[in-house]
């Protein structure tokens, strides 16, 4: 059976689906809703997804399929007042600002879904229209299959909380060439990277050899601030190999550190650095190193736990710590189960 679904000045033909289908797209919607509640702040990018995701929830949850909406549908539902004639370029603007936003979101959006049992999860759509009178853009939801993960989906139990992997996150302005979309340990960049910690190494032993030949030559250290000066630039040379082959050092270790502040953007707060393992169907398995953030809802008030250095409380670790009781509700952090154990 077949129902045609006027929205507007346009109709839509949609195929209807059985019981156990709506039931998917529901789980995947309700996901959906439920990542951008607890990890975003409100934008109109963010509004028009969750407008358009709720609508299709109301609906199927009436028994009725997903359908698709015109530019002036969408700015009814968030309430903007642009009349049908300025809603076709509002929307086209803050569509390209919710595929972004979107891109970034998509493993978090996914590891909800997947939490929640589903194996599809919802993606706001765009179809272009053909252009003229009556053939604007189509907006809807359409469902994905959810990609195979290595990490196993394990509930928690009373009082412990599920992380996810909140959103790609935003480098520097130094790096973003290198970890806008990771960056592959393999081939020239692993040659690069090894390359790079030699270098930074030769340079520290230089400097420490160069100071040792400096105080062994009276012509370059020939009164008490001479000998000062040579030995402070040894210790702050020592100092900036060490802080920059520190964190690479614990990260090969294990293999998730909180991202020094240097490769982060200043807008950006809770920032991980992960060396991850890609397993590609047609290649050998790699490690890239990305910029992540893994969040949690707190099982005791609902706010987010973020990750943080579990400092001289919990050496050599990263705990969970609420935001807003960040001493009292604190959890472990398992990154192969993603499972938090309540430390307090």
């Amino acid at each position: 059976m077949n129902e045609t679904v006027v929205q507007g000045n346009s109709g839509f033909e949609i195929n209807e689906l059985g019981e156990g289908a709506f039931a998917g797209q529901i789980a995947a919607l309700k996901a959906f809703l439920d990542f951008h509640q607890q990890f975003d702040r409100e934008t109109k990018a963010l509004a028009v997804a969750r407008a358009l995701a709720q609508a299709s929830l109301e609906r199927l949850e009436k028994g009725r399929p997903v359908t698709k909406y015109n530019s002036a549908n969408i700015a009814d539902m968030v309430g903007q007042k642009v009349g049908p004639d300025g809603a076709t370029g509002w929307l086209s603007k803050v569509w390209k600002a919710l595929e972004q936003s979107l891109e970034e979101r998509r493993t978090g959006i996914q590891d909800v879904a997947r939490q929640a049992g589903a194996t599809i999860y919802a993606w706001p759509k765009k179809a272009q229209g053909a252009g003229g009178a009556g053939n604007s853009s189509e907006y809807s939801i359409e469902f994905l299959s959810l990609p195979a993960s290595e990490a196993p989906v394990v509930a928690p139990l009373a009082g412990e909380i599920t992380y996810v992997q909140e959103l790609t996150l935003k480098p520097a302005f130094w790096a973003r060439p290198l970890f806008k979309k990771g960056f592959p340990l393999k081939g020239w960049r692993r040659t690069s990277f090894i390359a790079f910690g030699v270098v930074v190494l030769l340079a520290v032993g230089g400097t420490l050899l160069l100071t040792w030949i400096a105080l062994n030559n009276p012509k370059l250290s020939s009164s008490t601030k001479d000998v000062a000066v040579w030995v402070l630039f040894a210790m702050m040379m020592s100092w900036i190999g060490y802080s920059i082959l520190k964190p690479f050092s614990d990260l090969a270790d294990l293999r998730l550190i909180m991202a020094p502040d240097v490769m982060v953007g200043f807008s950006e707060l809770n920032v991980q650095l992960e060396l991850a393992r890609e397993r590609p169907a047609d290649e050998e398995p790699f490690r890239v190193l990305r910029l992540v953030r893994y969040s949690a809802k707190c099982a005791v008030c609902g706010e987010t736990v973020h990750l943080a250095d579990g400092k001289r409380e919990f050496p050599g670790r990263l705990v969970g710590r609420c935001s807003e009781q960040p001493r009292e509700h604190v959890y472990s952090f398992d990154r192969h189960t993603r499972i938090g154990k309540p430390l307090r």
